[in-house]
């Protein structure tokens, strides 16, 4: 997790021999907002950030004030890169003592009763919570210890809804598949020490919760958003796709499907705002370009016969909307597993 610039650390001021007087003054009059005592950012900076960017000041100055923070579950998959639905909802620390854990609420501070100070008051915050249980080998990512990638999958696979376990679930399987230790069609549980882990967690409810997010696990999937439509797909209760399947026409290779129902015969495609407007993620192309090569590729997969349906975020954020498409592209529910009583989807906006 890279830290945004912007947060000033009183710490490391008094280290340099200067003081704090002007800063005080400043926080005193409303112009910084104080995320934990020692802590602080501009208030206007602050209002302009991002929420993944308010969770990293926030995280840094857990991380900083308490000793030996060990950070873990979603927070230490932010930390440690792992993808997320979203930015988690608190900052999250392993504790081993259980009159410790639960949730402290949000140390977020601005004085005065100007329009921003009002706003900033408005603006989402990150609570603290300590979550028991012992990280017998923390591992260092930057600045900050976490939770190894597999107790942290574990963790979340067993404490979060479907889309956000599924989300982290399928970005661990694909770091293990980069890394050789996943092998071509392997799932999660033949990785030493995720079968343990699961057997270790304290609740059936977990358990059970786990194991049905670890046999979904998939290293193809190439974004959260096609992470994030794979749950939506089994919240439907449609039949799980092929992943990435490669189409060929007289002409030669056409291109990979995000997703294949080959007994539909029906090609669907989840177009993130990121494909058409990140310059990363169009190799060179103009965004007209791009937009102009994706219609011709769909052509020619239709072609062949085949049905083709796109959807974007605010589809998934909306189930019925994409259950709609999928039905008028001609699939049916009725082949997946539809989610258990009490599970339900996170509605996140577009990262």
């Amino acid at each position: 997790m890279e830290i945004p610039p912007g947060l000033i650390d009183t710490a490391a001021i008094l280290r340099t021999g200067a003081t704090t007087d002007t800063l005080h003054r400043a926080f005193r009059a409303g112009q910084l907002v104080r995320i934990r005592r020692g802590f602080y950012m501009h208030t206007e900076d602050w209002l302009r950030a991002r929420p993944s960017e308010r969770f990293a000041w926030t995280t840094t100055a857990v991380a900083r004030s308490v000793k030996g923070a060990v950070l873990c579950g979603q927070t230490a998959a932010v930390a440690s890169g792992l993808p997320t639905l979203g930015t988690p909802p608190c900052v999250e620390l392993a504790t081993t003592l259980p009159g410790r854990s639960g949730t402290r609420k949000s140390t977020v501070l601005v004085l005065g009763e100007s329009g921003a100070a009002e706003e900033v008051r408005r603006t989402r915050s990150y609570p603290l919570r300590y979550r028991l249980g012992a990280v017998p080998e923390p591992i260092r990512s930057g600045e900050f210890l976490c939770s190894g990638l597999i107790r942290t999958t574990v963790d979340v696979l067993a404490a979060e809804e479907l889309d956000q376990a599924l989300v982290v679930a399928d970005g661990a399987a694909r770091r293990l598949r980069g890394t050789g230790v996943l092998g071509p069609g392997d799932s999660l549980l033949t990785v030493p020490g995720v079968a343990a882990g699961i057997a270790e967690l304290p609740t059936a409810a977990g358990r059970r919760r786990a194991q049905r997010v670890v046999a979904l696990a998939s290293p193809l999937p190439e974004s959260v958003g096609e992470s994030y439509s794979r749950a939506v797909f089994e919240f439907l209760g449609f039949e799980q796709p092929v992943l990435q399947h490669v189409f060929n026409d007289g002409a030669g290779f056409i291109g990979r499907s995000d997703f294949w129902w080959p007994r539909h015969g029906v090609v669907g495609e989840f177009d993130g705002k990121g494909k058409y407007v990140e310059t990363a993620q169009r190799d060179g192309m103009t965004a007209e370009e791009a937009v102009y090569r994706e219609k011709l590729r769909e052509d020619r997969i239709r072609a062949l016969g085949h049905g083709f349906v796109r959807w974007r975020w605010a589809d998934l954020v909306d189930p019925d909307k994409l259950r709609r498409k999928l039905l008028s592209a001609g699939l049916r529910p009725g082949a997946g597993m539809p989610v258990a009583v009490g599970q339900r989807l996170v509605r996140r906006s577009e990262p």
